[in-house]
């Protein structure tokens, strides 16, 4: 829920209010200029859907079925208004939190060093690791990433907890909500995103306290540029660009193996729904080849399609490549597949 309203909210300005308890988010309509209504008595018409991704408008019917379509409907030079991009909030105590709170839970990722070390200091003891292993991921690939195991309730000081509850990671009960997933923070020190993947609960030891999400990841902080961007040096050339956090760790864990890790690099969008700043990153770094390895699904394709845009407006080239038998990137490496061209 709080990915898709973070992405919608990078496409169309802060939300006008948010609807939590319908799982909609309601904003000014980028199709019939809603936004000069705003103080006159009008009302926002445009809603998203907070869990399905879908958006629609009530006044001039502009609809679609996930955000990447919104964005391509839109078009690659479409920016919010002011009007949009500061919209005035109901009177009264906000549904979730302000777009002040909203941007400074952002920065108080950065604070949670000290929580992540917990978290990777006890992941070899932890149900992640076998976790690990079973999805392919090997020790040196966990280690180089800086894997860690969401802990319950970790032992940090009390700064760290305020800046965790600020970053909306802390359930009223003290519990984290990264509990019971494989975390991985980017970069790995100073991180501005934290993304957790979710063990099975049937994977967990009896007992283990553990957040139950709608979706089996989830992600705190600011999507500035593609994860893994941060292994990216001066001698790379070649960038290979998925989805997710596991086809990124064994994409990367291949590359190693052949021994082209000093001039390829994986990186990951966190989801088919990249964030505006990651596909302004894209445009912004024309400097490498590029390489997509979609998903066989529906969003693969228009996650690639929308990717492909940002970076050849850049002026780089790129190649989408789509793994045999409707395989996710990963399971096709660790089962012997691989990019020829590479």
């Amino acid at each position: 829920m709080e990915d898709i309203l973070s992405a919608a909210e990078e496409i169309l300005g802060t939300a006008v209010r948010v609807e939590r308890h319908r799982d909609w988010a309601i904003f000014w309509c980028p199709f019939h200029n809603d936004a000069s209504r705003e103080g006159q008595g009008g009302h926002p018409n445009f809603g998203v859907h907070l869990v399905k991704g879908y958006w629609k408008c009530l006044r001039c019917g502009a609809t679609g079925g996930s955000l990447n379509t919104l964005r391509k409907k839109l078009g690659q030079d479409w920016k919010p208004t002011v009007s949009v991009m500061t919209p005035r909030r109901p009177p009264g105590p906000p549904t979730h939190r302000s777009c002040r709170e909203h941007d400074g839970a952002r920065r108080q990722v950065q604070m949670l060093d000290e929580a992540m070390s917990e978290a990777r200091s006890c992941v070899q003891r932890s149900p992640a690791w076998a976790y690990l292993s079973q999805r392919g991921v090997l020790p040196y690939t966990a280690l180089v990433y800086g894997l860690g195991y969401g802990i319950s309730v970790p032992r940090v000081h009390r700064e760290i907890i305020q800046a965790a509850r600020q970053s909306m990671m802390v359930r009223r009960d003290g519990i984290w909500l990264w509990a019971g997933g494989v975390v991985y923070a980017d970069p790995p020190t100073q991180p501005t995103v934290m993304n957790v993947r979710y063990i099975p609960e049937e994977q967990l030891p009896k007992g283990t306290r553990s957040f139950k999400p709608e979706k089996n990841h989830k992600t705190w902080g600011n999507r500035v540029q593609p994860l893994g961007s941060w292994r990216i040096t001066q001698a790379t050339r070649t960038v290979i660009v998925l989805e997710g956090l596991f086809d990124m760790l064994i994409t990367a864990q291949k590359l190693h193996q052949l021994g082209r890790d000093a001039d390829t690099v994986a990186v990951y969008t966190n989801g088919a729904s990249p964030s505006a700043k990651i596909h302004r990153w894209f445009s912004e770094h024309g400097d490498y080849e590029y390489v997509l390895l979609r998903d066989p699904d529906k969003a693969g394709v228009e996650w690639a399609q929308t990717v492909s845009a940002s970076i050849r407006g850049g002026g780089a080239k790129v190649r989408t490549l789509k793994p045999p038998d409707h395989l996710d990137p990963d399971e096709a490496i660790l089962n012997g597949w691989w990019l020829s061209a590479i």
